[in-house]
Formats: C-alpha cells, structure tokens, sequence
C-alpha cells in the first residue's frame, strides 16, 4: 500500500506531503510515512533542508481520534515530533486551513512555521476529556507564552494565521503560493551559514519572566475554581498543571508528565464519555430515514402563526441569516408578530447573546405575508400553532394541498401521535414534525419525527433546518428528550415523597453531577460528595431505563440518538456521555440489577427494567451491539 506521505527531494531540499484526505489526520500510517521520510531527508547528504506541507485544503487536523480507544502504537506521535525538531537540518512547516492538535503540535516540533491566511490554529483536545499529549504544553508555552498557551489550550478553540503571528506562533503569513514560499525559505535556510535549526524546546521567550508566567497560572486556576460547571472537568485541571511543568520541570521531564496526563485521562471515564458524544453527534446527522439524502438547504422558510411558537422560530431562523416569511391572518396580527420576534433578538442583545446591531440586520430578513402565495419560494413552511388549536387540522389540510410537491410542510405540535395531523393531507410524504428541546431562539436540539410514509427528501428538510440554525438534530418519533428527562425529575419527585431526600438535597445533587436543577425555587444544600453521589444515582438510573424503552420501541435508531438528544437539550451531562452511555460504564448488569431491585421494592413501573438490558447482558454485549 502507498504510503500517505510523499517525499520529494529538489533543489536540495525535501518536500514532504502529509496526502490523507480529506484532513490529513495523524493515523499510523501518516506517523510512520513522516518518520521514514523525516529519517530518510536527515540521513540524505544531497538535502540540506525539509519542507513539511499537507495536501489538499489542511495542514493537518490532528489525530485520528479512533486510535484513543486502543493502545497506541509506535511510532507515537510524540516520538514522530521528537525525530522532526531534533534534525539536523532546517525544517518548515507551512500550514494552510487546519492545523489542529497534532497538526499544530507537528508544527510546533518543526523549526520555523509559514501560515497561509485562511490557517486555523489550535489544541482542541481539553473538548475531548484530554490534555496535548505531544508537546503542545511544553513547545507552545516556550512559543507564545503562558497567558496565550493557556487561553489556547483551555479553550480549544483555534487562532487565526494573523493572531498566531502576532504571538510568535508562526514566522509569518504567505499571501501568495504558501508551497513555493515555505521551499523557497526551507532552501534559503538550508544554503546559509546558519543553518542550524532553530528548536522550539530551546527558546525562552515564553519563559523569560516566571513572576508573569506563576501569575498567570495562578489566574487560571482560580477562574476554574470560579466556574463550577468546568470545575467539575479534569482535563481543565491537568491542562493547567502540564503548562506550569513547562517552567518547573526540564523539557524532556515536562513532556514525560504530559504524556502520563495525556494517557491517564485517556483511560479514564470522561474522556471516553466525550469521545463518544463526539462520534455519536457525526453518526446521528445522518440517520437511516434520510435514505442518503443530504441535509437540505434551507435559506428561507415560512412561518404560519406569529404566536410565541411562530415568533421565537422565526427569530432563530432570521438571526442564523434565514429569509423568514412570517404569515399571519392580517396585518395588524403581522404587525404584532413582528414586535414579538423584535423583542426576542433585543432581549438576547441584551443578555450579551447577540451584538445590538445585528438585531436590525436580523429583523430585515423578516418578511410579511397575509395571502397563501406569499410562501412560495420557502424551502420549508412550519406551523406553529398551539396545540389545543382547533384550526390546526384544517391549516395543515389547506396548506399541503396549497404547497403540494413544492416546500416540506412541517408542525411544532407537541402532541406524540402524528397520525390524526398526517392522514388527512393530500401529500403526507412531504409531512414533518419539528420539536424544539426549548423556545427555537434558545434551543440546543431539535427532534425531527415523521410516519412511515414521509419521504427522505422531507425529512432532509428538518435536517437541514437545524443545520441553518447551528443546533443538532436528531430523528425521533416520537419526541424522546421530554421523555427521558421527565423520568429522571419522576424519580426525584419519588425520593422527595418517599422522604429520602430534600428538594435542597436533590438540587445539590443533581448540580454537582451537572444535570442542573431540578426544583425551581429551592436552594441547592451542602452536601459531601459520596451523598451527593447517592441522591443523583436514582435520576440517572430511571434516564437509562426510560431510554432504553424508546430503543426498544423504535422511538430513535440507536442508543447513541438517544444520547445525543440528552446531551444536546441539556438533559445529561456531556461529560457523561449520555444516559445510555452512563449506564454501560457504570455496566448494564448492574444497573438492571438495581433497576429490578428499586422495582421490587418501590413498586413502580419506573424501574421495571427495559428487555434490552437483560439481552445484552446475557450476550455480554453494548448498545452498539443492537
């Protein structure tokens, strides 16, 4: 099989081509390819310089993030870096589009760095449960500094090309062919005098004011402490703690304690449970009811009914840069569901959601309609109207007959059973429901449900509507979220009844594992953590039952669906990795045998467990598995 990486020797120097669509990722053959080729230009006396460039539109995207599950296998990635920056002759990097955990972390090891304008630069691994586990806590501290490695990393978010030049991260910005410039440099380098590389673990411009460098740890620390959400995290933390390595302990010491951080987070639960919402969130764009279809393009919609349903959709819709057509019965409803959608994006400006300007911008994508044909030209038209409603039947009649093979016709109706709305249509396969986890302006999920006889290109629709708003979608019906967090606030109710717990009791619990709250009104107490461990595990256990129920009646496609609705509208914590999730690392034997014994004992349907849990235990397997 052709190696991945390409090697290429002219002019003196070696060009070295990371070729692994479509990011280049790190896999074993990448590593492998760059260390063959990194050896190979090292040991070559006709090269007196290297030149590491990625294919395509990205530098590199960092690991294949696969490979965290497993052992790593040589040559790892720090090993891979160590080989590039101790070669004797000059390397560059020249980075275009992503550079990004490894990607960077290569970069770093390099001996100079050319960026093309539109390069993205970052550490994203704290997202995943993890720390940089190949110098990116050690070289970009000596890089940039503590203050700016800090806020990289702890972010994960990545840098602009500009903003990395100005911190010293790359040499400079190549307006024009970033591959002719990088060579041109990497000969340059390699034909002068002085040409000995220029190591990152030898500069001291990060380090040379430790006062600086404490305070700024110190800071870090502290905001951690001050958010609790992030306090409870441990890659924060251990993040912090490699940084600060990076002036206390010697380069070579500094990367043996990051890479121990990086593998002892990697066992651990968080970062599975990341990683798993991660790849969940990818599987679930495209459930089996698209049918291969891509999530539609949704540029304009309309929106039937002004109401509070119809006004915070249309103020999503219109902030995300959405041409809304808002139809109402005439204009002085129109008129006033305008002042209702403009009263919405105020309030988000006001509440540092949005930037006071884009209000009118927003508001100017707002069209009016009080005729049928002004929703023509919408890809997707909503109704909204309540769902106690007795219009709401004869609207949707008249309004699939108006649009027929035209726009997907979609309901907010909160109500499980689509049947009674759907088979009266005159073209029920162009029938969607759409439903919001929270007021659409405030959303974080939206569950697009469908019968049987919607078509993919409909439910594509939905798909595509939550991709234009910037929120996940999952394919649920009927609605699965309510559900599952609905069981997790009955089993607290039942503690609270049952005079295991205090509401103050519930709340700190349910706080300190991250699902929030769960009585409104009421203060969370002070409780030690084995207590706060022992309130919540009901909640938890009754989530797991309650959507294993839904897997088992079709309600979504896999446990992972489930687990990203969860995740998604706030209903279990990230961190978690979901309820199902959740349960198969606590092991499902356990959980059904407490499930069965909470049954027996509080004779409640609650905890009666679901099938699935007695099948997959005794075929010792997962969720995945079904």
């Amino acid at each position: 099989m052709a190696s991945p990486v390409k090697l290429n020797v002219m002019d003196g120097v070696a060009r070295i081509v990371i070729d692994a669509p479509p990011v280049n990722a790190q896999s074993l053959a990448v590593r492998r390819g760059l260390w063959e080729a990194v050896r190979m230009a090292g040991a070559d006396p006709k090269v007196t310089a290297l030149a590491i460039l990625g294919a395509g539109r990205n530098f590199s995207a960092g690991a294949d993030i696969a490979e965290f599950g497993q052992p790593g296998q040589d040559p790892w990635f720090g090993a891979v870096y160590t080989l590039i920056e101790d070669c004797p002759k000059p390397v560059v990097a020249g980075i275009a589009g992503a550079a990004l955990g490894g990607g960077l972390e290569l970069a770093m090891a390099c001996h100079f760095r050319l960026a093309a304008p539109d390069a993205r630069l970052g550490l994203p691994e704290v997202t995943l449960g993890l720390v940089p586990g190949a110098g990116g806590t050690q070289r970009g501290p000596r890089l940039i500094g503590a203050e700016a490695a800090l806020r990289m990393t702890l972010s994960g978010q990545p840098m602009s090309a500009r903003t990395a030049e100005k911190l010293g991260l790359v040499d400079g910005v190549v307006e024009g062919d970033l591959a002719e410039t990088t060579l041109a440099l990497a000969r340059e380098l390699g034909q002068g005098e002085a040409a000995a590389p220029r190591r990152s673990r030898d500069v001291r411009d990060g380090l040379s004011d430790p006062r600086a460098f404490e305070a700024a740890i110190a800071k870090a620390r502290a905001a951690l402490a001050a958010d609790p959400e992030r306090a409870r995290l441990e890659a924060p933390h251990r993040v912090i703690d490699c940084i600060e390595s990076a002036l206390l302990l010697p380069f070579e010491t500094g990367l043996a304690y990051e890479l121990d951080a990086f593998e002892e987070l990697r066992e651990g639960r968080q970062s599975a449970a990341l990683r798993h919402v991660f790849f969940a969130e990818r599987a679930v764009a495209r459930p089996a009811r698209l049918g291969g279809e891509k999530p539609g393009r949704v540029a304009r919609i309309g929106v039937v009914g002004g109401g509070p349903l119809g006004a915070s959709l249309a103020a999503a819709a219109a902030r995300a840069g959405v041409e809304v057509r808002l139809m109402e019965q005439d204009a002085a409803h129109l008129e006033a569901a305008k002042q209702r959608v403009e009263a919405l994006l105020t309030g988000e400006a006001d509440a540092g959601r949005m930037r006071t300007e884009e209000v009118d911008r927003s508001m100017a994508r707002i069209g009016g309609t009080e005729e049928d044909g002004g929703l023509e030209g919408c890809d997707i038209v909503v109704e909204t109207l309540p769902d106690e409603s007795g219009l709401k039947a004869d609207l949707l009649a008249r309004l699939s007959e108006l649009l027929g093979a035209g726009p997907v016709l979609a309901t907010m109706a909160r109500s499980p059973d689509l049947d009674q709305l759907a088979t009266p249509l005159p073209h029920p396969e162009r029938f969607i429901a759409l439903r919001f986890d929270d007021a659409a302006h405030r959303a974080g999920l939206l569950e697009v449900g469908a019968l049987e006889q919607a078509g993919a290109e409909a439910v594509a629709a939905g798909f595509g509507l939550a991709k234009a708003l910037g929120i996940q979608a999952i394919f649920a019906e009927p609605s699965v979220a309510s559900l599952v967090a609905g069981a997790g606030r009955a089993a607290a109710e039942e503690q609270v009844a049952r005079g295991e717990a205090s509401e103050a009791e519930v709340n700190a619990a349910w706080g300190s594992f991250g699902l929030g709250t769960c009585f409104g009104g009421t203060e969370a107490a002070d409780l030690p953590a084995w207590k706060a461990a022992k309130l919540v595990r009901p909640a938890c256990l009754a989530m797991a039952n309650a959507g294993a129920l839904m897997l088992a009646q079709g309600a979504v496609e896999s446990a992972a669906a489930l687990d990203v609705a969860l995740v998604a509208s706030g209903g279990f914590p990230r961190h978690e990795g979901g309820p199902l999730h959740w349960a198969e690392a606590e092991g499902l034997a356990r959980v059904e045998a407490e499930l069965a014994a909470r049954a027996e004992s509080h004779g409640d349907a609650l905890w009666e467990p679901a099938p699935q849990f007695g099948e997959l235990v005794k075929n010792g397997q997962g969720w995945g598995d079904l």
